[in-house]
């Protein structure tokens, strides 16, 4: 996947390294920083908020994929609610 970054986020790990407090800073007013080393992009610094975010976007995509996917497969012979609650008199 690529993904495009604009010029005012790329910040050098040099400058990183000196000046870390700005670089949250900026971190949380652009949305993201990336950091680079010899002109290739190493990292990417994100707000709390948004990191916890694409976690639980991630975590919500698993989840839905796990159920497309025993949604497919076969579990033998299923059983209705009410044949249930009859068999065990609820």
């Amino acid at each position: 996947m690529d993904t495009s970054y604009s010029r005012d986020e790329i910040v050098p790990s040099s400058r990183a390294s000196k000046q870390f407090g700005e670089l949250l800073n900026e971190a949380r007013r652009k949305g993201r920083v990336v950091l680079s080393r010899n002109n290739k992009l190493e990292a990417v610094i994100l707000p709390i908020e948004e990191y916890e975010e694409l976690v639980g976007d991630l975590e919500h995509l698993l989840t839905a994929l796990e159920i497309q996917e025993r949604k497919g497969k076969s579990r033998g012979k299923a059983v209705s609610w009410d044949a249930l609650k009859a068999k065990y008199g609820l």
